[in-house]
Order: structure tokens, then sequence, then C-alpha cells
């Protein structure tokens, strides 16, 4: 039986918890202060797939939503997704994953789409495209 990363109801954005993972410190900096004034319920940073993992561990049921970069040390995006979604018995196989990149190439995004994400953001994100596409997934959950 796979766990509900939904336990709590999420009906708009500002009730989500977010796992943002981007190993450059800047682009994490800006990305959660847009996060932070969009109002979401709570922010949670790595630098890396290992610490996602890490804090994912730790705060079971309060991550609703990663937005993940595609290229960072020790693990990469793709390998952070290929964890969540093959781990036997694990609880975050369903979590929503925003691709956060720099590529346009659409090989890159394929091998993305092919581990279920729930769309992308190119880098640099605008806080109007961050609303749209976390409204995007809010609404894909609720149905």
């Amino acid at each position: 039986m796979a766990a509900d990363t939904g336990a709590r109801q999420v009906r708009k954005i500002n009730d989500l918890g977010i796992l943002l993972i981007e190993d450059d410190s800047f682009t994490r900096a800006l990305i959660s202060r847009l996060l932070h004034d969009i109002r979401v319920r709570r922010v949670f940073e790595a630098a890396d797939g290992v610490q996602a993992l890490d804090i994912l561990r730790q705060n079971p049921g309060e991550v609703d939503l990663a937005i993940c970069d595609l290229e960072m040390p020790r693990m990469s995006g793709l390998d952070l997704m290929h964890a969540l979604r093959t781990a036997t018995g694990n609880v975050l196989a369903d979590l929503p994953v925003i691709v956060l990149t720099g590529h346009r190439e659409a090989e890159i995004v394929k091998r993305a789409i092919a581990y279920g994400i729930s769309g992308y953001l190119v880098k640099p994100v605008s806080k109007a495209d961050l609303t749209k596409r976390l409204t995007f997934v809010v609404q894909q959950r609720q149905r």
C-alpha cells in the first residue's frame, strides 16, 4: 500500500509544502524567495538529490511537491526521480515533481517526462510561471 503523500488536503498553493532542490545557491535563494512571496505553507531546501532524500525521510507527510533541478553534483535530478519512482515500497513514488532546468532540449525533457514529472520550468523562473505551474499541480491533485 502506497502512503498518500497528500494526506493533508491541498486545496490551494498556500497549502503546499515544497522541497526545492537546486545546487546553485543564488538560484535556490531566488526561487525560495518567490515561493515565500507566493505564500506556500513551507519551503524545504536541498542542494542535491542526496540532501533531498534526507529531507524527505526526516519530514514525512510535510512535502507535497518537489521542484528539482536536473544537473546537480552527487545525485542529479533524474537520478533522484529514478530513486523516488522505482524504490520498492517507496511512499513518495507519486510525489509531484516539477523539473527546473536551463535546458530546452527535447531529449532531456523527454527523459524527465518518462519519470512522470508534473511539469517543468525553464530558468530563469518568473513568479508568474511558478504560480501557474503550482496552480496546475494543485488542480491535478484534486481530481
